[in-house]
Protein backbone atom coordinates (compact mmCIF):
# COMPACT_ATOMS: atom_id res chain seq x y z
CA UNK A 1 0.00 0.00 0.00
CA UNK A 2 1.87 3.05 -1.36
CA UNK A 3 1.22 6.82 0.96
CA UNK A 4 3.05 8.65 -1.58
CA UNK A 5 2.31 10.42 -5.20
CA UNK A 6 4.06 8.99 -7.63
CA UNK A 7 6.60 11.04 -9.68
CA UNK A 8 4.38 12.49 -12.13
CA UNK A 9 1.67 13.23 -10.19
CA UNK A 10 4.37 15.15 -7.57
CA UNK A 11 5.66 17.38 -10.98
CA UNK A 12 2.15 17.97 -11.31
CA UNK A 13 1.50 18.72 -7.88
CA UNK A 14 4.85 21.23 -7.90
CA UNK A 15 3.56 22.90 -11.50
CA UNK A 16 -0.19 23.69 -9.73
CA UNK A 17 1.29 24.93 -7.12
CA UNK A 18 3.73 27.38 -8.66
CA UNK A 19 1.28 28.38 -10.78
CA UNK A 20 -1.86 28.92 -7.86
CA UNK A 21 0.73 31.21 -5.97
CA UNK A 22 2.08 33.28 -9.09
CA UNK A 23 -1.58 33.29 -10.51
CA UNK A 24 -4.38 33.46 -7.79
CA UNK A 25 -3.77 34.46 -4.36
CA UNK A 26 -4.51 38.27 -5.01
CA UNK A 27 -6.94 38.74 -2.05
CA UNK A 28 -9.18 40.98 -4.64
CA UNK A 29 -9.97 37.61 -7.25
CA UNK A 30 -11.71 35.89 -4.34
CA UNK A 31 -14.88 39.32 -3.88
CA UNK A 32 -14.96 39.46 -7.81
CA UNK A 33 -18.55 38.39 -9.28
CA UNK A 34 -16.35 36.27 -11.75
CA UNK A 35 -13.18 34.28 -12.54
CA UNK A 36 -11.26 36.60 -14.79
CA UNK A 37 -10.93 35.02 -18.24
CA UNK A 38 -7.46 35.41 -18.85
CA UNK A 39 -7.05 33.61 -15.31
CA UNK A 40 -8.72 30.44 -16.75
CA UNK A 41 -7.58 30.73 -20.46
CA UNK A 42 -4.14 30.68 -18.85
CA UNK A 43 -5.21 27.04 -16.72
CA UNK A 44 -6.49 26.04 -20.25
CA UNK A 45 -3.24 26.60 -21.72
CA UNK A 46 -1.48 24.74 -19.06
CA UNK A 47 -3.80 21.81 -20.15
CA UNK A 48 -5.50 22.20 -16.17
CA UNK A 49 -9.31 21.50 -18.05
CA UNK A 50 -7.59 18.46 -20.39
CA UNK A 51 -6.83 15.29 -17.82
CA UNK A 52 -8.56 12.07 -18.38
CA UNK A 53 -9.59 14.08 -22.07
CA UNK A 54 -8.83 12.11 -25.61
CA UNK A 55 -5.77 13.28 -27.07
CA UNK A 56 -7.88 13.76 -30.23
CA UNK A 57 -9.68 16.60 -28.39
CA UNK A 58 -6.54 18.23 -26.60
CA UNK A 59 -6.37 16.42 -23.42
CA UNK A 60 -3.78 14.04 -21.74
CA UNK A 61 -3.84 10.61 -20.02
CA UNK A 62 -3.74 11.22 -16.66
CA UNK A 63 -4.84 9.17 -12.96
CA UNK A 64 -8.10 10.08 -11.17
CA UNK A 65 -5.70 11.46 -8.14
CA UNK A 66 -3.49 13.69 -10.43
CA UNK A 67 -7.20 15.54 -10.98
CA UNK A 68 -7.42 15.34 -7.00
CA UNK A 69 -4.19 16.96 -7.03
CA UNK A 70 -4.58 19.71 -9.81
CA UNK A 71 -8.03 20.77 -7.78
CA UNK A 72 -6.23 20.65 -3.47
CA UNK A 73 -3.39 22.69 -5.11
CA UNK A 74 -5.75 25.01 -6.86
CA UNK A 75 -7.70 25.70 -3.89
CA UNK A 76 -4.73 26.68 -1.63
CA UNK A 77 -4.70 29.87 -3.10
CA UNK A 78 -8.45 30.20 -4.48
CA UNK A 79 -11.16 28.25 -3.57
CA UNK A 80 -13.35 29.86 -6.42
CA UNK A 81 -10.81 28.77 -9.02
CA UNK A 82 -11.03 25.31 -8.03
CA UNK A 83 -14.85 24.44 -8.16
CA UNK A 84 -14.57 25.75 -11.50
CA UNK A 85 -11.87 23.60 -12.12
CA UNK A 86 -14.23 20.75 -10.75
CA UNK A 87 -17.36 21.68 -12.62
CA UNK A 88 -15.07 22.31 -16.19
CA UNK A 89 -13.91 18.60 -15.88
CA UNK A 90 -17.92 17.39 -15.02
CA UNK A 91 -18.89 18.70 -18.42
CA UNK A 92 -15.78 17.77 -20.40
CA UNK A 93 -15.70 14.22 -18.72
CA UNK A 94 -19.61 13.96 -19.73
CA UNK A 95 -19.20 15.42 -23.30
CA UNK A 96 -16.11 13.09 -24.10
CA UNK A 97 -17.72 10.18 -22.66
CA UNK A 98 -21.24 10.21 -23.91
CA UNK A 99 -21.78 13.08 -26.27
CA UNK A 100 -22.18 12.36 -30.28
CA UNK A 101 -19.22 13.00 -32.39
CA UNK A 102 -20.79 16.57 -33.83
CA UNK A 103 -20.88 17.83 -30.91
CA UNK A 104 -17.44 16.87 -29.33
CA UNK A 105 -15.82 18.15 -32.60
CA UNK A 106 -18.25 21.42 -31.75
CA UNK A 107 -17.08 22.15 -28.56
CA UNK A 108 -14.56 19.36 -26.74
CA UNK A 109 -11.21 21.09 -27.70
CA UNK A 110 -12.85 25.06 -27.03
CA UNK A 111 -13.83 23.76 -23.90
CA UNK A 112 -10.70 22.31 -23.04
CA UNK A 113 -8.30 24.85 -24.18
CA UNK A 114 -10.60 27.31 -22.34
CA UNK A 115 -11.72 29.38 -25.36
CA UNK A 116 -15.04 28.46 -24.30
CA UNK A 117 -16.43 27.92 -20.82
CA UNK A 118 -19.51 25.23 -19.51
CA UNK A 119 -21.43 25.21 -16.48
CA UNK A 120 -23.59 22.08 -15.40
CA UNK A 121 -27.35 22.44 -14.05
CA UNK A 122 -29.39 19.43 -12.61
CA UNK A 123 -31.05 22.08 -9.83
CA UNK A 124 -33.95 24.00 -9.94
CA UNK A 125 -36.16 25.57 -6.96
CA UNK A 126 -37.51 22.48 -5.91
CA UNK A 127 -35.10 20.02 -7.26
CA UNK A 128 -31.88 19.20 -5.77
CA UNK A 129 -30.79 15.94 -4.50
CA UNK A 130 -34.42 14.75 -5.67
CA UNK A 131 -33.91 14.82 -9.25
CA UNK A 132 -37.46 13.10 -9.89
CA UNK A 133 -38.67 16.77 -8.62
CA UNK A 134 -37.17 18.16 -12.15
CA UNK A 135 -40.10 20.69 -13.89
CA UNK A 136 -38.06 22.00 -16.85
CA UNK A 137 -39.41 19.64 -19.85
CA UNK A 138 -37.58 18.73 -22.99
CA UNK A 139 -40.45 17.81 -26.03
CA UNK A 140 -39.41 15.99 -29.24
CA UNK A 141 -39.62 18.17 -32.23
CA UNK A 142 -38.22 16.45 -35.29
CA UNK A 143 -34.37 16.82 -35.62
CA UNK A 144 -35.10 19.26 -32.02
CA UNK A 145 -36.30 19.59 -28.56
CA UNK A 146 -38.03 22.59 -27.42
CA UNK A 147 -36.97 23.00 -23.70
CA UNK A 148 -39.05 25.07 -21.19
CA UNK A 149 -38.75 25.92 -17.75
CA UNK A 150 -35.94 27.15 -14.69
CA UNK A 151 -32.56 26.25 -14.13
CA UNK A 152 -31.25 27.48 -11.01
CA UNK A 153 -28.70 27.86 -9.28
CA UNK A 154 -26.31 27.75 -11.98
CA UNK A 155 -22.84 27.70 -10.58
CA UNK A 156 -20.66 29.89 -13.47
CA UNK A 157 -23.77 30.23 -15.35
CA UNK A 158 -23.47 34.63 -15.83
CA UNK A 159 -19.84 33.44 -17.79
CA UNK A 160 -20.59 30.10 -19.57
CA UNK A 161 -20.83 29.87 -22.85
CA UNK A 162 -22.68 26.43 -23.21
CA UNK A 163 -24.46 24.42 -20.10
CA UNK A 164 -25.27 20.88 -19.51
CA UNK A 165 -28.73 20.82 -18.79
CA UNK A 166 -30.62 17.80 -17.05
CA UNK A 167 -35.04 17.99 -17.96
CA UNK A 168 -37.58 15.86 -18.18
CA UNK A 169 -38.70 14.38 -21.05
CA UNK A 170 -40.87 11.86 -20.20
CA UNK A 171 -43.17 13.18 -17.22
CA UNK A 172 -44.52 9.70 -16.67
CA UNK A 173 -41.36 7.68 -16.22
CA UNK A 174 -40.20 9.25 -13.12
CA UNK A 175 -36.33 9.49 -12.25
CA UNK A 176 -35.90 7.42 -15.74
CA UNK A 177 -37.60 9.97 -18.27
CA UNK A 178 -34.92 12.91 -17.36
CA UNK A 179 -32.04 13.56 -19.86
CA UNK A 180 -29.29 15.77 -20.22
CA UNK A 181 -28.41 18.43 -22.83
CA UNK A 182 -25.75 20.77 -24.13
CA UNK A 183 -27.39 24.15 -24.80
CA UNK A 184 -25.49 27.19 -25.93
CA UNK A 185 -26.10 29.61 -23.50
CA UNK A 186 -26.73 32.58 -26.28
CA UNK A 187 -29.50 30.22 -27.55
CA UNK A 188 -32.95 32.14 -28.38
CA UNK A 189 -35.71 31.56 -25.52
CA UNK A 190 -32.77 31.79 -22.43
CA UNK A 191 -33.26 34.67 -20.38
CA UNK A 192 -30.56 34.38 -17.56
CA UNK A 193 -30.23 36.72 -14.66
CA UNK A 194 -27.55 37.02 -11.75
CA UNK A 195 -28.11 35.13 -8.35
CA UNK A 196 -26.17 37.01 -5.36
CA UNK A 197 -24.49 34.21 -2.81
CA UNK A 198 -23.39 35.00 0.83
CA UNK A 199 -20.26 33.49 -0.16
CA UNK A 200 -18.10 32.07 -3.42
CA UNK A 201 -19.03 34.97 -5.34
CA UNK A 202 -16.67 34.40 -7.95
CA UNK A 203 -19.20 31.50 -9.27
CA UNK A 204 -21.10 33.76 -11.12
CA UNK A 205 -24.14 31.91 -10.22
CA UNK A 206 -26.98 32.54 -12.35
CA UNK A 207 -30.72 31.45 -13.24
CA UNK A 208 -31.58 30.23 -16.67
CA UNK A 209 -35.33 31.12 -17.96
CA UNK A 210 -36.12 28.98 -20.94
CA UNK A 211 -39.00 29.33 -23.48
CA UNK A 212 -39.54 26.47 -26.03
CA UNK A 213 -35.38 27.03 -26.29
CA UNK A 214 -34.32 24.56 -29.60
CA UNK A 215 -31.83 22.23 -28.61
CA UNK A 216 -30.88 20.01 -31.92
CA UNK A 217 -30.88 16.14 -31.26
CA UNK A 218 -26.97 16.08 -31.81
CA UNK A 219 -26.47 17.96 -28.47
CA UNK A 220 -28.31 15.05 -26.12
CA UNK A 221 -25.58 13.79 -23.80
CA UNK A 222 -26.40 10.04 -23.46
CA UNK A 223 -29.74 8.46 -24.73
CA UNK A 224 -33.10 9.16 -23.76
CA UNK A 225 -34.10 8.52 -19.97
CA UNK A 226 -30.74 8.13 -19.15
CA UNK A 227 -30.17 11.60 -17.45
CA UNK A 228 -29.98 10.14 -13.90
CA UNK A 229 -27.52 7.57 -14.73
CA UNK A 230 -25.35 10.38 -16.04
CA UNK A 231 -25.42 12.23 -12.94
CA UNK A 232 -24.29 9.71 -10.82
CA UNK A 233 -21.40 9.21 -13.39
CA UNK A 234 -20.45 12.83 -13.16
CA UNK A 235 -22.74 15.04 -11.29
CA UNK A 236 -23.14 16.24 -8.00
CA UNK A 237 -23.95 12.62 -6.96
CA UNK A 238 -21.15 11.36 -8.59
CA UNK A 239 -18.09 9.90 -6.62
CA UNK A 240 -16.29 12.15 -8.32
CA UNK A 241 -18.00 15.33 -7.07
CA UNK A 242 -18.16 14.14 -3.58
CA UNK A 243 -14.46 13.78 -3.55
CA UNK A 244 -13.10 16.63 -5.35
CA UNK A 245 -15.63 18.80 -3.35
CA UNK A 246 -13.99 17.42 -0.11
CA UNK A 247 -10.78 17.63 -1.64
CA UNK A 248 -11.23 21.79 -2.39
CA UNK A 249 -12.70 21.80 1.11
CA UNK A 250 -9.70 20.24 2.75
CA UNK A 251 -7.12 22.53 0.11
CA UNK A 252 -8.79 25.61 1.28
CA UNK A 253 -8.52 24.40 5.14
CA UNK A 254 -4.66 24.04 4.68
CA UNK A 255 -4.34 27.60 3.78
CA UNK A 256 -6.41 28.90 6.84
CA UNK A 257 -4.15 26.36 9.28
CA UNK A 258 -1.08 27.62 8.08
CA UNK A 259 -2.06 31.22 8.36
CA UNK A 260 -3.09 30.39 11.83
CA UNK A 261 0.60 28.82 12.50
CA UNK A 262 1.88 31.46 11.21
CA UNK A 263 0.31 33.72 13.46
CA UNK A 264 0.39 31.59 16.34
CA UNK A 265 4.44 31.95 16.58
CA UNK A 266 4.74 35.75 16.04
CA UNK A 267 1.52 36.74 17.99
CA UNK A 268 3.24 37.54 21.36
CA UNK A 269 0.80 37.70 24.85
CA UNK A 270 1.76 38.10 28.34
CA UNK A 271 5.43 37.54 27.22
CA UNK A 272 5.16 34.82 24.82
CA UNK A 273 4.23 33.31 21.43
CA UNK A 274 0.63 32.38 21.90
CA UNK A 275 2.21 29.24 20.33
CA UNK A 276 3.15 27.98 23.76
CA UNK A 277 -0.12 28.25 25.02
CA UNK A 278 -1.61 24.53 24.98
CA UNK A 279 -5.39 26.05 24.44
CA UNK A 280 -4.17 27.45 20.78
CA UNK A 281 -1.30 24.76 20.21
CA UNK A 282 -3.48 21.65 21.51
CA UNK A 283 -6.54 23.34 18.43
CA UNK A 284 -3.70 23.40 16.15
CA UNK A 285 -2.92 19.93 16.93
CA UNK A 286 -6.54 18.51 16.33
CA UNK A 287 -7.20 20.51 13.26
CA UNK A 288 -4.01 18.95 11.79
CA UNK A 289 -5.03 15.54 12.55
CA UNK A 290 -8.39 16.05 10.89
CA UNK A 291 -7.11 17.55 7.89
CA UNK A 292 -4.16 14.55 7.40
CA UNK A 293 -7.06 12.03 8.21
CA UNK A 294 -9.67 13.46 5.33
CA UNK A 295 -7.18 14.33 2.97
CA UNK A 296 -6.08 10.54 2.70
CA UNK A 297 -9.77 10.00 2.76
CA UNK A 298 -10.50 11.49 -0.20
CA UNK A 299 -7.17 10.23 -1.70
CA UNK A 300 -8.09 6.87 -1.46
CA UNK A 301 -11.09 7.30 -2.76
CA UNK A 302 -9.22 8.38 -5.98
CA UNK A 303 -7.17 5.26 -5.87
CA UNK A 304 -9.99 3.31 -5.48
CA UNK A 305 -11.34 4.89 -8.64
CA UNK A 306 -8.18 4.63 -10.31
CA UNK A 307 -8.55 0.96 -9.82
CA UNK A 308 -11.80 0.44 -10.97
CA UNK A 309 -12.96 -0.45 -7.16
CA UNK A 310 -15.91 0.44 -5.86
CA UNK A 311 -15.50 4.07 -3.92
CA UNK A 312 -19.49 4.95 -3.11
CA UNK A 313 -18.74 5.06 0.77
CA UNK A 314 -15.51 6.61 0.95
CA UNK A 315 -16.90 9.08 -1.71
CA UNK A 316 -20.06 9.76 0.15
CA UNK A 317 -18.10 9.80 3.72
CA UNK A 318 -15.42 12.37 1.74
CA UNK A 319 -18.62 14.98 0.39
CA UNK A 320 -20.52 15.37 3.95
CA UNK A 321 -17.38 15.24 6.12
CA UNK A 322 -14.34 17.05 4.59
CA UNK A 323 -16.60 20.10 4.28
CA UNK A 324 -17.18 19.66 7.82
CA UNK A 325 -13.80 19.51 9.13
CA UNK A 326 -12.78 22.52 6.87
CA UNK A 327 -15.36 24.79 8.34
CA UNK A 328 -13.97 23.80 11.66
CA UNK A 329 -10.32 24.67 10.99
CA UNK A 330 -10.97 27.89 9.28
CA UNK A 331 -12.97 29.28 12.14
CA UNK A 332 -10.33 27.71 14.65
CA UNK A 333 -7.93 29.75 12.38
CA UNK A 334 -10.10 32.68 12.35
CA UNK A 335 -10.68 32.89 16.49
CA UNK A 336 -6.79 32.42 16.74
CA UNK A 337 -6.37 35.73 15.02
CA UNK A 338 -8.80 37.22 17.02
CA UNK A 339 -10.54 40.23 15.28
CA UNK A 340 -8.23 40.34 12.79
CA UNK A 341 -9.37 37.27 11.73
CA UNK A 342 -12.53 38.64 11.50
CA UNK A 343 -11.95 41.42 9.93
CA UNK A 344 -11.17 41.29 6.13
CA UNK A 345 -7.81 42.12 6.43
CA UNK A 346 -7.50 38.52 5.94
CA UNK A 347 -9.45 35.99 3.76
CA UNK A 348 -10.25 33.76 6.65
CA UNK A 349 -13.78 35.46 7.33
CA UNK A 350 -14.29 35.21 3.62
CA UNK A 351 -13.27 31.71 3.47
CA UNK A 352 -15.85 30.88 5.98
CA UNK A 353 -18.31 31.87 4.00
CA UNK A 354 -16.94 30.59 0.97
CA UNK A 355 -17.07 26.88 2.44
CA UNK A 356 -20.59 26.89 3.65
CA UNK A 357 -21.49 26.18 -0.17
CA UNK A 358 -19.39 23.11 0.15
CA UNK A 359 -21.33 22.08 2.64
CA UNK A 360 -24.15 21.57 0.32
CA UNK A 361 -22.45 21.26 -3.09
CA UNK A 362 -22.65 17.41 -2.79
CA UNK A 363 -26.00 17.02 -1.85
CA UNK A 364 -27.00 17.40 1.66
CA UNK A 365 -25.23 15.75 4.92
CA UNK A 366 -28.40 13.95 5.31
CA UNK A 367 -28.55 12.46 1.53
CA UNK A 368 -24.71 11.38 1.87
CA UNK A 369 -24.81 9.95 5.17
CA UNK A 370 -27.98 8.11 3.92
CA UNK A 371 -25.54 6.47 1.27
CA UNK A 372 -22.71 5.42 3.52
CA UNK A 373 -25.28 3.89 5.99
CA UNK A 374 -26.87 1.71 2.76
CA UNK A 375 -22.94 0.95 1.66
CA UNK A 376 -22.38 0.07 5.67
CA UNK A 377 -25.72 -1.59 6.76
CA UNK A 378 -27.16 -2.68 3.48
CA UNK A 379 -30.38 -2.28 1.58
CA UNK A 380 -32.61 -2.06 4.17
CA UNK A 381 -30.81 1.61 5.27
CA UNK A 382 -31.93 2.95 2.27
CA UNK A 383 -35.64 4.23 1.84
CA UNK A 384 -37.64 2.49 -1.09
CA UNK A 385 -38.66 5.50 -2.77
CA UNK A 386 -34.71 6.26 -3.33
CA UNK A 387 -33.30 3.15 -4.29
CA UNK A 388 -33.45 3.38 -7.80
CA UNK A 389 -32.40 7.52 -8.38
CA UNK A 390 -28.86 6.46 -5.92
CA UNK A 391 -28.46 3.08 -7.59
CA UNK A 392 -29.85 2.95 -11.09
Amino acid sequence: MEFKFSKKEELLQWAVNDFAEKELTDKALVTLDHVPKNIIKKMGDLGFFGLRIPEKYKGKPATWVMIGILAEEIAKANIACAYWVMLSYEVNLLLATYGTEEAKEEWLCNLVEANQLGCFSATESYAGSDMSAIETKAIRDQDFYLISGEKKPISFGMQADVAVLFVKNNSEAGIRGISSFLVPVDSPGITKSSIKNMGLFPSAPASFILDKVRVPVKYRIGDEGEGSHLHTYMGFLSDFHQIISGIISLGAAQAAMRLAIAYSKQRVAFGRPIAKFEAVSEKIAEDATLIEAARWLCYRALALKDQGLLNTKEAAMCGWWCPKVAFQVIEDALLIHGHTGYSDDLPLQQMLRDIVAFEMISGTENILKLIVSHETIGSVAMPDHLSDQFHN
